[in-house]
């Protein structure tokens, strides 16, 4: 294989692992090594202990699937506290009854401290990468204390700036975030490391209006900033096409309502959406947008959404898009009267192995990485996540059902982001769980009296905390 170079001289060496590197030109390895030499893979293949010098840190991976690091590109960690919230609700109405109404609750340091914690829990689940909707920037501070937050855990992190202000707020509560995201943008995106960057959470087109989004829109893109937009109701894709304002660094979350005309303008601009498939399933919604999509060449990425809801675990995720992209072509087959003797050609549309792409491939694409993850190939940034496939053995077939099929966070045993070790042995290296959780309880105690000083209602919380 070809081997790349890096100006750091720290080397780690994954041995004998079963290798999905997620590119064609190199494929699966039954029994591969991996060599990195500082932030990036320098060398991929079955044995490359002659490459490799004598201080290289070495992991004995025998029994385990080395994939690329897991990328979310739709999470709201300032949610994290609120787990289980949402638990009763199925709705849009009840999201933000019970959910959504807590937000101008939060104090920069609720922020922090929320930020903090599910990007310690995303981490320790396999997730390298997250695009982090936070449409809670009440103040400069709040982005501030986010941005924090992903300093320090440390997750390769695209801060998506909320530009969804409180609901009839005047102009200048607009015109603040987008000074501030531009400062932002240059300190962090032009003077920081690449482990963070700093995006636009867009505000939506419903709460808003077309012409803050077009502003918002055009800054976005004189700075080269990626986008994401909540995109709920039908006929917003279609309408930013025909203002000239859809690309490919837009990327659409749910989009259940998106029609194949729209699908078709994402894919010829090489865009995707990014699909939160627990969320979007429980609340009724339509999930035949996920094989258009994929039909059209609109690429998938997925997403978990809210931990108010579910649960940080991206291999659920995948298993349930695989489910539901399957039943809606068993359905279609079904009614057409072509099942189980015969089905049309194209069917069933996807396998296990296209949902690890969703989550890798195409999700670096939306975070703007393409060229620099999602494969485990010379020259790429090392994010690699180790799956341990004992006591119980790995499963027949490719092995990449075998992380879509079998695998749960329990069984992520080594998480590495950009070169270093974050999680070996199943353990945390640097970061403390029971930190994120006090970091939650916190919030909890904070925002709850804060809601209840002001009259709001207050969730119930049941006999634990």
């Amino acid at each position: 294989m070809p081997e790349n170079t890096s100006t750091d001289e720290r080397r780690l060496l994954i041995k004998g692992a079963t290798v999905l590197t997620m590119d064609p030109g190199y494929g699966d390895l039954t029994t591969g090594d991996i060599l990195i030499t500082g932030d990036r893979i320098t060398a991929v293949g079955p044995d490359l202990a002659d490459q490799v010098p004598g201080d290289a840190e070495v992991i004995d991976a025998r029994g385990m699937i080395a994939i690329p690091g897991l990328i979310d590109t739709h999470m709201h960690a300032w949610q994290t506290p609120l787990k289980g919230l949402h638990a009763r609700g199925w709705t849009g109405d009840d999201y933000q009854r019970e959910v959504f109404y807590l937000r101008e609750h939060f104090g920069p340091d609720d922020i922090h401290d929320a930020t903090f914690s599910g990007s310690v829990q995303m981490l320790d689940a396999g997730v390298t990468g997250v695009l982090d909707f936070c449409h809670n920037v009440m103040s400069p501070e709040a982005a501030e204390a986010g941005l924090s937050a992903h300093r320090r855990t440390g997750q390769r992190a695209l801060f998506a700036y909320g530009m969804l202000g409180s609901f009839g707020a005047p102009p200048e509560d607009h015109a603040w975030r987008l000074e501030h995201v531009q400062r932002l943008h240059e300190e962090i995106n032009l003077g920081g490391d690449g482990l963070l960057r700093v995006g636009m959470a867009l505000g939506s087109i419903e709460y808003g209006s077309m012409d803050r989004v077009t502003k918002e829109i055009l800054l976005a893109r004189e700075l080269g900033m990626r986008m994401s937009v909540h995109q709920n109701p039908p006929g917003q894709i279609r309408a930013l096409h025909e203002a000239g304002l859809l690309g490919s660094d837009i990327v659409p979350a749910h989009a259940n309502a998106a029609d194949d005309s729209e699908l078709a303008a994402l894919a010829a601009c090489g865009g995707g959406i990014s699909f939160t498939p627990e969320g979007e399933f429980g609340g009724g919604r339509s999930m035949t947008i996920l094989n258009r999509a994929h039909r059209a060449g609109a690429r998938p990425s997925l997403g978990i959404d809210t931990h108010a809801r579910v649960s940080i675990d991206l291999f659920a995720a995948m298993r349930l898009t695989f489910l539901l992209m399957r039943n809606v072509d068993a359905t279609t087959e079904r009614e057409a009267g072509r099942w189980p003797l015969e089905h049309s050609p194209g069917v069933p549309l996807v396998q296990p192995r296209d949902m690890l792409e969703f989550a890798t491939v195409n999700a670096a694409a939306h975070l703007g990485l393409g060229d620099e993850l999602g494969r485990l190939t010379p020259g790429r940034l090392a994010d690699v996540v180790l799956v341990d496939t004992e006591p119980y053995g790995v499963a027949l077939g490719d092995p990449a059902a075998h992380i879509v099929l079998q695998t749960t966070p329990r069984d992520v045993d080594t998480v590495i982001v950009g070169g270093r070790i974050r999680k070996r042995g199943k353990v945390l290296t640097d970061l403390d769980p029971t930190a994120a959780g006090a970091a939650t309880r916190r919030v909890r105690e904070r925002v709850f009296a804060d809601a209840a000083a002001q009259g709001g209602p207050v969730p119930d919380l049941g006999p634990v905390r």
